[in-house]
């Protein structure tokens, strides 16, 4: 929660305590991990997808195993 507001040169700036600013650093690398993490994994369905030696199944035979 910001504790005050300080304007330089016609800009607003917000002033935090410490504890919250590192609460949203810790947040932001986290985010971004997670980022990395949704990329990698993107990639790596992406080669499996292209890949020729991959067994595929119709959707309607992958749903009967399924029970659905």
């Amino acid at each position: 929660m910001p504790v005050g507001t300080l304007r330089i040169d016609g800009r607003k700036f917000r002033i935090i305590s410490e504890k919250e600013y590192r609460s949203l650093q810790a947040a932001k690398r986290m985010q971004e991990r997670e980022a990395r993490q949704d990329a990698a994994d993107l990639a790596i369905a992406l080669r499996r997808i292209k890949d020729p030696k991959r067994k595929t199944i119709p959707l309607a035979q992958f749903k009967a195993q399924l029970g659905l």
